[in-house]
């Protein structure tokens, strides 16, 4: 998480959309960022609001805005099972070595999640108890660059994005027939990823 204050804005660091390469880029002039440990550097708007919102006064915090990137959920699902082929994780209960695709998503469907598949949803990352999507600003990952436009416009400068965070290559074909069931069983991340597509489109054709 990112907070610029002269921009106000708040970057949420929703895990596996790009966030990596934007703290390794912006970091440096964030006024105030949470690198570590891995649960705060990627503490849900509920925990921002709860936990880091009441550092500023009432006024101060109404003038931030947050921001928050969504990714198709099974190519979020992709990210995490190439995330967690890597050798360092060899022997770990997180690891997906030894795992298709298609076995991966099947655990991560079920009601009890085995550790290598147990990754959350996205979607409780920018909702609050009474809203399904609480963020101010929310960009879908295929259009980062329209991301990575607003901030520039916000903070006054030109943005240069490395590679970070690259995980091992793994295949990510899954049967039809499993896909489909995806689908439907996270329908509400399927529908929070429309609402960041269009979201991010809309923003684009009003900016020309």
């Amino acid at each position: 998480m990112m907070i610029f204050w002269d921009a106000r804005l708040v970057l949420l660091a929703v895990p596996k959309t790009g966030t990596q390469a934007l703290q390794a880029a912006l970091g440096a002039e964030a006024d105030m960022i949470i690198r570590n440990p891995p649960l705060q550097k990627h503490m849900p708007l509920r925990w921002y609001q709860r936990s880091v919102l009441p550092l500023f006064s009432a006024e101060e915090g109404m003038q931030l805005e947050t921001v928050a990137v969504i990714r198709e959920p099974l190519d979020w699902l992709g990210s995490w099972y190439r995330y967690r082929r890597r050798d360092s994780l060899s022997g770990h209960p997180n690891s997906t070595i030894g795992l298709s695709f298609q076995e991966f998503v099947t655990a991560y469907l079920q009601p009890s999640r085995p550790p290598c598949a147990d990754v959350g949803r996205q979607s409780r990352f920018v909702s609050t108890p009474s809203q399904a999507v609480g963020v101010d600003h929310l960009f879908a990952y295929e259009h980062f660059q329209e991301l990575v436009r607003f901030l520039e416009g916000r903070l006054g400068h030109r943005i240069r994005l490395g590679r970070t965070n690259v995980s091992p290559h793994g295949e990510l074909d899954l049967p039809e027939n499993l896909a489909q069931l995806a689908a439907r069983e996270l329908k509400d991340e399927v529908s929070l990823h429309g609402l960041a597509v269009e979201a991010t489109l809309r923003r684009r054709d009003a900016q020309g």
